[in-house]
């Protein structure tokens, strides 16, 4: 009996060693490129009608799309827009990391703080727009100000949770063998800690995408938001919706960057 017959997952593994695609991926892509497909025929033949003048057809917002790339509008629009998000989102995780991390493991903080944090986290992020524009402005201090209110609070809680995740028996275990307070958090704490940090660091990428956009629409007309204040304003539907489609695409990409990124900083976990 060949070494193949005598293990009958040998050939299974070895395909996947070779990189062939498992079934369950080939029709989750297949189901995905299905819906999209069936979603943009629907959009055209409803467009197409010539009754439905909130919807164009999908061939014009895929013209207006292209013309806004081509022209540059986009994305000149789209480079504002990804530096009032980097400044807010870089601003909200220097003050939510450090802060969780003192919450989930500081009584005191806890009793403190946390409710403030909950309170805060569970209030519109709207309402705060009137104290932002009166204290930072309108401008890109207010923007930056308001997206990073966005995220902060989503990385704070979700940092605090990995905190606390902590098995306490290894804490004891390294307080009974003389471990320094700085050791116990580097070597313990804070591995413990990443998967939900590296979580909470995802999804703040997509609420400072938000942010940032709102910002742009609602606190001053700038970049990506001026550019769909603007096509809403003169009725131009089919640039309306390409700036939105585009938003919408640009926020997936970010998305996806992040995805990679916790993958890679978890790698060692196996997640």
């Amino acid at each position: 009996m060949s070494e193949l017959e005598s293990a009958p997952g040998a050939v299974t593994t070895d395909v996947r060693r070779l990189g062939a695609p498992q079934p369950w991926k080939v029709w989750g892509w297949a189901a995905r490129v299905t819906l999209i497909l069936a979603l943009i025929g629907a959009w055209q033949l409803y467009g197409s009608a010539g009754s439905n003048f909130a919807i164009p057809a999908f061939t014009e917002v895929l013209e207006a799309f292209w013309e806004g790339i081509s022209s540059g509008d986009f994305l000149v629009a789209a480079m504002g827009t990804l530096v009032t998000m980097a400044l807010g989102y870089g601003i909200a995780v220097s003050i939510a990391v450090p802060m969780g991390v003192w919450i989930g493991s500081s009584r005191f903080a806890r009793n403190v703080f946390e409710p403030l944090v909950h309170a805060a986290y569970a209030t519109p992020v709207s309402l705060f727009i009137p104290i932002i524009g009166i204290y930072t402005g309108l401008e890109l201090s207010g923007r930056v100000a308001l997206t990073a209110l966005w995220c902060v609070f989503e990385i704070m809680v979700s940092t605090v949770s990995g905190v606390r995740s902590t098995p306490v028996t290894l804490i004891e275990m390294s307080r009974a063998y003389g471990a320094k307070r700085s050791k116990i958090y580097s070597s313990i704490v804070i591995p413990a800690a990443l998967p939900l940090v590296v979580v909470g660091l995802r999804i703040g990428v997509g609420r400072a995408m938000r942010g940032a956009v709102t910002a742009e629409l609602l606190l001053s007309a700038a970049n990506l938001g001026q550019v769909v204040l603007f096509a809403g304003s003169v009725l131009d539907i089919p640039r309306l919706l390409a700036a939105i489609v585009f938003v919408m695409l640009l926020g997936l990409v970010l998305m996806r960057i992040a995805g990679v990124i916790e993958r890679r900083a978890t790698s060692h976990l196996h997640l």
